[in-house]
């Protein structure tokens, strides 16, 4: 029973009680004595006083129910958040893998913000493009490992735009949306009806987005973006450490793979001074003109050798010095920071 129904409840009762007292008085046919009168008119005020101080009281336990519940669910989305974050810290702990900690971690996102698929746009190297992820939280996930299902280019998206500026995006109706967005067109012909985008942003590096989709329009708010703003910074974290780490990876290979040319090429430069001396040593001791017309070819072709390894090594320098750039200053911040 709710409060408005136990109120009416006890008002209702003393409507009724009056009622049958004004039925019997006029049956009976005779006014009450004056103390009856008196008695009954105190008793009628002490009852509607009772009553108004009854429906107060249970209004105001009704409202600070009310607080204490919405307290209650504030507090349950408090926890379930902390949990989805200490999930999130303990996988990318045991691995920097965010696609593997996005599957991991989809249906404790949908818990947070209910939805039916939530999505991972990762932008690539070169910012021109997202590779996004997909996750369908009612059904049991069956891949061990996530796969890129589609490829969006960052001009004409609603992921791109959300890099761009940086800033969350609620599309309230897919169907309006859909002419500017070739992404939001996919969502409304699937479909959905709205969707959430929130920018994946670590120290002003913006490198993709974590999106959440419903069938319903008008499904998400301010409170949803809250929700998942400390997720979505997490998995930044994540996602520029990951892409620091396959950077390092590639400048400790680079490192390895420029030694060993220049190790190399300095032992055949060495050899190919032995072959060009020899050749000058013959080239003075037999005056023949066909050994020497042959053996100016040898020192030709050796000294090119020779001028391909020098481009070599400069091309080793020079490729390395890239990589421990790129390691150095990161990822760029958005699409724009690219070329």
């Amino acid at each position: 029973m709710t409060t408005r129904q136990a109120v009416w409840g006890i008002w209702g009762l003393l409507a009724a009680y009056g009622i049958l007292q004004a039925v019997a008085w006029s049956i009976g046919g005779l006014p009450p004595a004056p103390l009856v009168a008196v008695e009954m008119s105190a008793g009628w005020i002490v009852m509607l006083l009772l009553a108004a101080l009854a429906t107060r009281g249970m209004r105001r336990l009704s409202h600070n129910l009310t607080e204490a519940e919405h307290a209650g669910l504030v507090q349950t989305g408090e926890i379930e958040q902390l949990q989805v974050q200490n999930a999130m810290l303990q996988i990318i702990a045991r691995s920097v893998d965010v696609p593997l900690a996005f599957q991991a971690l989809a249906q404790r996102i949908a818990r947070l913000v209910p939805c039916e698929r939530v999505g991972l746009a990762l932008l690539s190297e070169s910012g021109t493009e997202f590779q996004t992820y997909t996750a369908r939280v009612h059904d049991e996930e069956r891949r061990v490992r996530p796969r890129p299902e589609v490829v969006f280019k960052a001009d004409r998206t609603a992921l791109g735009a959300v890099v761009r500026s940086r800033e969350p995006m609620i599309v309230t109706d897919t169907s309006e949306a859909a002419p500017d967005y070739l992404d939001i067109n996919v969502l409304s012909t699937s479909g959905f009806g709205s969707a959430l985008l929130l920018p994946l942003v670590s120290r002003g590096r913006a490198v993709g987005t974590l999106n959440v989709v419903s069938r319903k329009s008008n499904a998400f708010t301010q409170d949803h973006i809250d929700a998942l703003s400390p997720v979505a910074e997490i998995f930044a974290v994540a996602y520029v450490a990951q892409q620091l780490q396959i950077a390092l990876a590639k400048h400790h290979t680079m490192e390895a793979m420029s030694e060993l040319t220049i190790g190399i090429s300095t032992e055949i430069n060495s050899a190919l001074q032995t072959i060009i001396g020899h050749c000058d040593l013959l080239e003075r001791g037999y005056p023949d003109t066909t050994l020497q017309r042959d053996l100016a070819v040898v020192v030709r072709q050796a000294q090119r050798i020779a001028t391909l390894l020098d481009k070599m090594r400069v091309a080793s320098h020079d490729r390395l010095r890239d990589v421990a750039e790129t390691v150095n200053q990161g990822i760029p911040s958005s699409p724009e920071g690219f070329g």
